[in-house]
């Protein structure tokens, strides 16, 4: 007979351990088109920038590069995270923007989490 036998009282069931449910994927992403010229536009982006949003992050960038603008400002001001899926995204959009030659400025602004994961992508790069 083991300890936990011992401390449960007859007939009693053994308990059961649950685990954690997993974390519902978070629609946590935000955009919109601050401005619009034939010459510039400046996209604001909002939320978390992970694995599970930025399907919808590569679409709203391709959407923009595809109307080639001079200048595609991307503002992360109110970004609260940016993994690496989100880095892999804007790398693509960099490339392709460079292609269709876009000037594309990515702009930390007040976003901790978005400056950490932007100067790093620059000492990486270098």
């Amino acid at each position: 007979m083991t300890t936990d036998e011992r401390r449960r009282a007859p007939g009693s069931d053994p308990p059961t351990h649950r685990l954690p449910s997993p974390r519902a994927p978070a629609d946590g992403l935000g955009g919109r088109t601050r401005w619009r010229t034939a010459d510039a536009v400046v996209m604001e982006v909002t939320g978390e920038i992970d694995a599970c949003t930025v399907p919808r992050l590569e679409a709203a960038l391709d959407d923009h590069l595809r109307t080639g603008p001079g200048v595609l400002r991307l503002d992360l001001g109110e970004v609260g995270f940016l993994g690496a899926a989100g880095l892999r995204v804007l790398l693509r959009a960099h490339e392709r923007a460079t292609a269709l030659g876009v000037h594309l400025v990515l702009d930390a602004g007040r976003s901790h989490a978005a400056a950490r994961a932007l100067a790093l992508l620059d000492r990486l790069r270098a």
